[in-house]
């Protein structure tokens, strides 16, 4: 039953991406993202990555308590080729939350 219930909720995260074009800093490099969740994001930049590999990245965020830049950690899940972009998918490993002065 565990195996099920975990299947269900992978579909429900799947389920629960949002459509946001917001900048974003992958290693130094600007892209965009095309969706965001609360367990990753597709980001759309130049830079090839190997599936698995880790990349730190980080976005500006407008908050109801102010800016905020969320800086990441990932591994990308997913590589796709668009349009002479690269697109990755990104799981988040970590996040810390840094207020703007």
């Amino acid at each position: 039953m565990a195996k099920i219930a975990g299947h269900i909720a992978r579909k429900q995260a799947r389920r629960a991406r949002i459509n946001a074009r917001l900048p974003v800093n992958v290693g130094g490099e600007r892209g965009v993202t095309r969706d965001i969740s609360t367990t990753g994001m597709f980001i759309i930049q130049s830079t090839p990555y190997e599936m698995g590999s880790r990349v730190d990245f980080w976005l500006d965020m407008d908050t109801p308590e102010g800016k905020v830049k969320l800086c990441c950690e990932g591994e990308v899940m997913r590589v796709e080729e668009l349009d002479g972009k690269i697109g990755i998918g990104v799981r988040i490993l970590s996040q810390d939350r840094k207020s703007h002065a």
